[in-house]
């Protein structure tokens, strides 16, 4: 069975920032990663908040994180944590590829994005269906799509398919979208991007495709004909796995405080999954460096 003193679950900002840290103190770190190292980062086509780098993409930033990682002996394993155990003297960490025991574990799975709910919606992904524009906005060149949702995510992605589409619908829920102005205000100057406030998606049709979306305002109910829908509403954790190692607010995230412990000694938390008031890259690269510290200092005190 693998061994190694700290397990990370997931290989986003956090997971990678902890084992950095965890990895300079010369403690032995797996980072188990079930999709792709860069968590949700990746989406991101320009990054214009993190401080010191005004001008890069997320997946620059995934590559040199990546790369430190490496550089610094961290092994990056394509895996899902399936199950953590507490056991004596230690933490068995069951994936579905292979067991592994480890001393401590930080839990930066991140969260995943929050569907829309709606009938035949899971039938549909990759059928018109996605989460994700940088990853499948090349599916869709000179078609007509839509953007569901009203945050900086969506904003970004609108003005990113519109560089690809004929013609894209950027659909929000209230009046006025929470994205950030200048942002909106870059959005409204593109000629095939149309801005459509007050709306809710209530009907994706299609059978074997997407075909067109059914929109609901206060006051009327129309049908826009598209090849795609990117559903960019926010995210939600995915801890249930976790549920009888550390403890879960009401949503789902892992309890913790500033020194991102759980409730569980050994186990900490770091990034999205953590439940707390501001969920940025920066606040996921700090929490990775906390929890990488927190663990480093509970595996010095229990040799």
């Amino acid at each position: 069975m693998n061994k190694c003193d700290i397990l990370i679950v997931g290989a986003g900002a956090a997971g990678m920032t902890s084992a950095i840290y965890a990895l300079r103190a010369k403690k032995s770190v797996i980072i188990a990663e079930k999709v792709a190292p860069g968590g949700q980062i990746l989406s991101t086509t320009k990054l214009e908040n993190y401080p010191g780098l005004p001008n890069t993409t997320g997946e620059q930033f995934t590559k040199n994180l990546r790369e430190q990682v490496e550089y610094f002996g961290g092994k990056i394993i394509s895996a899902e944590v399936l199950e953590i155990l507490h056991e004596a003297d230690g933490f068995r960490v069951k994936t579905d590829d292979e067991d592994i025991f480890a001393s401590a574990v930080i839990i930066a799975n991140g969260s995943r994005e929050r569907k829309l709910g709606l009938p035949h919606e899971d039938e549909l992904i990759s059928r018109g269906v996605s989460y994700c524009a940088t990853c499948d906005g090349s599916l869709y060149k000179d078609k007509a799509v839509a953007v569901y949702g009203g945050g900086n995510t969506a904003v970004y992605s609108a003005m990113y398919l519109a560089g690809i589409c004929s013609k894209v619908y950027w659909i929000f829920r209230k009046p006025e979208p929470r994205a950030e102005k200048h942002l909106v205000e870059k959005a409204k100057a593109i000629d095939n991007l149309e801005i459509v406030p007050g709306n809710v998606v209530k009907e994706l049709i299609g059978d074997d495709s997407l075909t067109g979306i059914l929109l609901e305002s206060n006051d009327d109910s129309k049908t826009i004909s598209v090849d795609g829908i990117f559903v960019t509403i926010g995210r939600e954790p995915d801890n249930g796995r976790f549920e009888g190692l550390v403890e879960l607010d009401a949503e789902g995230y892992i309890k913790s405080n500033e020194s991102c412990t759980t409730s569980t000694p050994g186990v900490y938390c770091a990034g999205d999954t953590r439940a707390k008031h501001l969920h940025q890259l920066v606040t996921a690269t700090a929490d990775g460096a906390v929890a990488a510290n927190m663990a480093i200092d509970y595996l010095n005190q229990h040799k």
